[in-house]
């Protein structure tokens, strides 16, 4: 039993690490655009699951976080789960992207669930990593 779940988990957390990387150059280009005096910024990126990487106007980092659906509201909202770097550590991020990617190839080689398996537009909905918070009636 341990040993299918922490091949699960490793499925799982190498998709989400497909869907960040796939986000780099989307989020790369929004700290740019937080130099450019009078440029509105509104990225929200998602990751995998209930998880998305957000950059906004107004505040200089880059946010990583964990979100729910309320039972009784449409939209998701924000958990406490999470970490915003500033734009300094943000660059030494991306430094610690690359360089395990190098280090480790079949993670830089790992790809995104919908690029894998979904059969059809009907798996893919049913997929809890590309749609968490989606209920199909």
């Amino acid at each position: 039993m341990f040993l299918i779940s922490s091949l699960t988990l490793h499925v799982r957390l190498s998709r989400r690490w497909a869907f960040f990387c796939q986000s780099l150059t989307e989020i790369n280009i929004a700290v740019q655009q937080l130099d450019e005096v009078g440029r509105e910024v509104k990225l929200w990126s998602h990751i995998g699951g209930g998880h998305y990487v957000s950059v906004t106007s107004g505040f200089r980092c880059v946010d990583f976080r964990k979100w729910f659906q309320p039972r009784d509201q449409k939209d998701p909202k924000p958990t406490r789960k999470g970490i915003a770097l500033n734009l300094n550590q943000w660059v030494r991020m991306r430094k610690i992207v690359e360089a395990i990617n190098n280090d480790h190839p079949v993670l830089a080689a790992a790809l995104p669930c919908y690029l894998q398996d979904h059969q059809n537009q009907m798996g893919a909905f049913e997929c809890r990593e590309c749609y968490p918070f989606l209920k199909l009636a």
